[in-house]
């Protein structure tokens, strides 16, 4: 196994390693990495659907999705791995956010205090030409000038799940009730490491400001986290794995016209496996 760091700074790039094969203690690393530096990635994968299971459920316990319209799920009984394609299953519909336009900046659940922290997507097939990106939350708010990171640590948001998620999660998506929940913007996870839980598109509002002045906060820090230094762009290639948390990162899927050919999967887990000591 090789592990190296992208030219952009901060993205993990892990090589020689088949990921059939992994053990614990590299799980464990890969954690570590996670909640350092937010993204992951292995290329030239293989994987069966059991394969995949197996490797997340190293890091922890496996969300099953039992809310979700069966074409979003893999056949089979596999109500823990999401299609994430515009392919059309026997019945004709497609798998989650089959749409060909670009799907904006988010993160997981963003309104459901309990959702897992990691996804994982593999590119089963059909991937080449596509592209999402991730931005690294980590950083851009170790790069805060000092009394920012002060004065938003007192900051709650409203969040929600905006109206292009509703629409394409379809009719069998339920999002937790919004009105009790109201995340930090600054947000410290298992490792102490401390960033911002900011994925734009789904906050509603900024406790205690007005409507206007919280549109500016929010559009002023969006502007300064989209800059390129943050960024990691994949293009994929079919066998690609990428592993991304969801409290200090958030992502972007680009358009890409023959989504009905691209099947990724998906699948969400937690840490509670993994030895982060």
């Amino acid at each position: 196994m090789n592990i190296r760091i992208h030219e952009n700074g901060w993205t993990v790039i892990v090589e020689d390693i088949n990921l059939k094969e992994v053990t614990q203690e590299q799980v464990n690393i890969f954690a570590k990495y996670l909640l350092t530096n937010t993204v992951v990635v292995f290329r030239g994968q293989h994987l069966t659907p059991e394969e995949e299971i197996r490797f997340c459920e190293m890091f922890g316990e496996v969300q099953v999705y039992e809310d979700h319209r069966s074409a979003f799920l893999l056949k089979d009984g596999h109500k823990k791995i999401n299609r994430v394609t515009g392919e059309l299953d026997e019945h004709g519909q497609p798998g989650m956010f089959g749409h060909v336009q670009e799907l904006e900046w988010h993160c997981n659940r963003v309104s459901d205090p309990d959702r897992k922290p990691i996804i994982y997507l593999y590119g089963e097939r059909g991937t080449v030409g596509s592209k999402t990106s991730w931005i690294n939350n980590i950083l851009t708010y170790n790069d805060l000038p000092e009394d920012k990171k002060e004065f938003f640590k007192t900051l709650k948001l409203n969040v929600g799940n905006t109206q292009q998620f509703i629409t394409y999660y379809g009719d069998g998506y339920t999002p937790k009730d919004i009105t009790y929940y109201r995340p930090n913007l600054v947000h410290t996870n298992q490792l102490g490491t401390t960033g911002l839980f900011f994925s734009w598109n789904q906050v509603h509002f900024v406790d205690g400001m007005s409507d206007e002045e919280g549109r500016k906060l929010i559009e002023e820090l969006r502007d300064f986290c989209e800059q390129e230094k943050y960024m990691y762009h994949h293009d994929w290639q079919d066998g690609d794995v990428v592993l991304h948390e969801q409290w200090l990162g958030i992502h972007k899927r680009w358009e890409f016209p023959h989504m009905e050919k691209r099947v990724l999967h998906r699948i969400a887990m937690d840490f509670t496996h993994c030895n982060l000591e």
